[in-house]
């Protein structure tokens, strides 16, 4: 009857013969096999059918491995005389060890284990790596996640012993594995981390440039987390928070003359050059792998990167652009309506002009008499007290040429909506009257002002009418933008 032995109690006696006795020389004459690797004839079929079924279960794909697993292993992987095991040994070697530990072979029929310890179970990569590329396959694993496979080949204990100065790629080349039962004991498997880790290796930055100063300004309002912040994140879109900015301020774009003032004193160009130190063994994973810095959409790497990143201090350059001028602005987000005045509805001519953000008028563009704009940006010249409204990305008008509701204080303005929905004739037009700065409001299906607006001299298709509460018609020239009939507008 077999008997079933304590895997623990045997482990040292057998790790002897994981040492070569004999070493010969890599020769012509023992590089070809001269004798047919089969199992020892003193076990049975049957024994072998076991043994074999035995390794075969024993070594399985495992998807389960960790990044500390590969980077364990991969101390092992140019080890080549080392990475050859008695089966009974398996547990104790580096690279086996740690990626598979399901391992069948705790308790075993006596007569099986001894069949396994007569072979020499070798470990190569199975793609045909060098022993060098496989450590770099599993420090790639270790470090970001993967896979990394394995060929385990088992030969005879006395071929092993024979060539123990050849390394095992050389082994499994040159030698037919050990066969049970006719079966040979080559083995491919693979190990993986169970989820892909995602490689924290970049970081990406964000901030405005240029920016407008005044002269008397504080150079603390340029902080990189006061009026004008800095946005400092990693490439998986975590918050990367520095340890220490310091900032030199100079007179000019040429960057020769130091603003040593606490505030800024004349009007032109700032140069503000800004060093931003961070601490290493708080991103140490960010910090051993950057390879790119993305810069406001510029991306700095290889060579490059070391324009812009200090690796030995941990710490970057930015520069910031500040177009310091003698007015004060102050800005502040609101939710409102500006309505333009009717003062000859029968005029085109009469318009409400259109300022840029430093109150220089426009030209060649203007607002409609009569006509609601959406503002969300109201802006005070600190120095003169005038207010003016954004009604698009770089055109506001001023306070005094219009009339302000706040829809936050109005209950959100008119929201009866649009009503009386109906088709029009396939075909129809909208004719607009010119001149063509000359801009036409548009309006949601809510009833409430849009965001933008139609120029004149122009023509759109329309494919709906509706009114509003108080009988006015309106037509529609997109999925939700109305224009209202009245002056300038014609149905054809």
């Amino acid at each position: 009857m077999k008997k079933s032995l304590q895997y623990a109690g045997i482990a040292a006696a057998t790790l002897v013969v994981i040492a070569p006795l004999a070493a010969s020389a890599l020769n012509s004459n023992n590089l070809v096999p001269t004798s047919t690797m089969e199992a020892n004839a003193s076990f049975s079929n049957s024994v072998q059918e076991d043994a074999y079924n035995t390794f075969d279960a024993t070594f399985k794909n495992y998807n389960t491995a960790t990044q500390a697993d590969f980077i364990y292993g991969s101390a092992f992987a140019l080890l080549n005389t080392n990475n050859r095991y008695t089966y009974s040994g398996e547990l104790l070697n580096g690279i086996l060890k740690p990626l598979h530990p399901q391992y069948q072979s705790i308790l075993n029929d006596s007569d099986v284990w001894l069949c396994l310890n007569e072979i020499i179970f070798v470990v190569v990569p199975a793609n045909g790596q060098t022993s060098s590329e496989w450590k770099n396959s599993m420090v790639a694993a270790g470090q970001h996640g993967g896979s990394v496979n394995y060929r385990i080949v088992g030969l005879p204990m006395s071929t092993v012993k024979d060539h123990a100065l050849w390394s095992n790629q050389q082994l499994v080349s040159y030698f037919e594995p050990y066969k049970l039962n006719g079966k040979a004991l080559d083995k491919t498997v693979y190990a993986k981390t169970e989820t892909q880790i995602q490689e924290v290796h970049a970081m990406n930055i964000n901030f405005e440039t240029p920016v407008e100063g005044y002269v008397g300004q504080n150079k603390t309002d340029f902080g990189t987390t006061g009026k004008y912040p800095i946005s400092i994140k990693d490439n998986l879109g975590n918050d990367v928070t520095p340890q220490d900015v310091t900032s030199t301020f100079f007179n000019g774009l040429d960057m020769n003359t130091i603003i040593n003032a606490s505030q800024l004193p004349k009007a032109g160009k700032v140069v503000q050059k800004m060093t931003i130190k961070f601490n290493r063994n708080e991103y140490n994973a960010l910090f051993n792998d950057l390879d790119q810095i993305t810069i406001n959409g510029e991306n700095y790497s290889g060579g490059l990167l070391s324009k812009v990143w200090d690796k030995v201090n941990n710490s970057l350059t930015l520069t910031r652009q500040i177009d310091v001028g003698l007015d004060n602005y102050t800005n502040s987000d609101i939710s409102g309506v500006v309505t333009t005045p009717i003062t000859n509805s029968g005029d085109n001519s009469n318009v409400t002009n259109l300022y840029d953000h430093k109150g220089v008028r426009i030209t060649g563009r203007a607002l409609g008499q009569g006509t609601d704009w959406y503002t969300d940006t109201k802006r005070v010249n600190n120095n003169t007290g005038e207010v003016m409204y954004r009604v698009s990305t770089n055109e506001w008008v001023k306070a005094a040429d219009v009339a302000y509701v706040d829809k936050t204080t109005d209950g959100g303005g008119d929201t009866s909506g649009l009503t009386n929905i109906s088709d029009l004739p396939s075909g129809s037009v909208i004719a607009l009257d010119g001149p063509a700065g000359f801009v036409y409001s548009l309006y949601k299906t809510d009833g409430s002002t849009g965001t933008r607006g139609l120029a004149g001299d122009s023509a759109w298709q329309a494919d709906k009418k509706a009114t509003d509460k108080d009988g006015n018609t309106y037509y529609r020239v997109s999925t939700d933008e109305w224009i209202m009939q009245g002056s300038g507008v014609t149905l054809k």
